[in-house]
């Protein structure tokens, strides 16, 4: 139950791979790696492999190790990356995704560039950039408040960008997950889906669909795993979750239509929950 931010990889000999933070240990920053091992993307109850890694960034004044936070892989050019937060974005690099190492940036350092927790890197082919989206804080009237924000590079080795990019400051900005599908880009923030013409702009993003029918603001922390053809969504909650699902054509109007009896259908959940633990509260008294 104390598994939390995750990622899931295939190994180049077709194995898969879950790598996830695990909360509330008795090592120092209280997390760390875990990681588990399947044959086959959809079988249940992965074996377990062990500690994957364990915190090495410091923090703090004197300096001391931090904890570990969101592992993301991807593959690049033959090459299997990891990013993931440990005091700031740190990276480890594999030949085949099962042996792993750490990876220096262009400067030969590991720490890649200060950030705040849950990181996606997304490869935006079409504008020749790598796009890296966290959990950060931006500056609105005068008080900091919780956004999602971004760096760019050439590579994923850097140099990444010194400022942020403001890239969605409405609603949860943990867990931020990125793909695009033809000209479009898509962003899970937690289950509910975003559509944008612009990877750095999610603010007036169109909400096209929400993945679950409870929680609404749930954390999940999306992964998006496409495979042979099949794209599947998972999550974490007393465990770790995927399910199948399929891109479907809507109009503008057919998902507006949507959208209004969804936000009915949450304010109706909402009063019921309400109601729940107002009868709780008074069969307590």
């Amino acid at each position: 139950e104390n598994a939390c931010d995750f990622a899931i990889v295939r190994s180049s000999d077709g194995k898969w791979h879950c790598i996830s933070c695990i909360r509330g240990t008795s090592h120092y920053g209280q997390r760390l790696f875990y990681r588990w091992e399947a044959d086959c993307l959809t079988d249940t109850d992965w074996r377990p492999s062990g500690v994957f890694d364990v915190p090495r960034g410091k923090r703090g004044k004197p300096l001391e190790l931090t904890s570990v936070q969101a592992p993301h892989p991807f593959v690049h050019d033959g090459n299997y990356y990891l990013f993931y937060n440990s005091g700031k974005a740190r990276c480890m690099i594999s030949n085949d995704g099962r042996q792993w190492r750490p990876h220096v940036n262009t400067d030969g350092n590991q720490e890649f560039f200060p950030m705040g927790r849950d990181v996606c890197v997304f490869h935006d082919s079409d504008n020749g950039r790598w796009i890296a989206y966290y959990c950060g804080t931006v500056n609105v009237g005068g008080e900091r408040q919780g956004a999602m924000v971004a760096r760019i590079a050439p590579s994923p080795e850097g140099p990444w960008s010194e400022t942020e990019t403001a890239v969605r400051t409405i609603g949860n900005p943990e867990s931020p997950y990125v793909i695009q599908r033809g000209r479009s880009y898509y962003l899970w923030q937690q289950m509910s889906v975003y559509r944008s013409d612009d990877p750095l702009d999610f603010d007036d993003a169109e909400l096209i669909t929400h993945m679950t029918g409870i929680w609404y603001n749930g954390k999940w922390a999306p992964e998006v795993i496409q495979h042979e053809g099949q794209f599947y969504i998972a999550g974490y909650g007393r465990g770790i979750h995927a399910a199948c699902f399929h891109w479907h054509k809507r109009t503008r109007e057919q998902v507006a239509a949507w959208r209004k009896d969804w936000f009915a259908y949450l304010a109706d959940e909402e009063s019921k929950r309400l109601e729940r633990e107002r009868l709780r509260r008074k069969t307590r008294k």
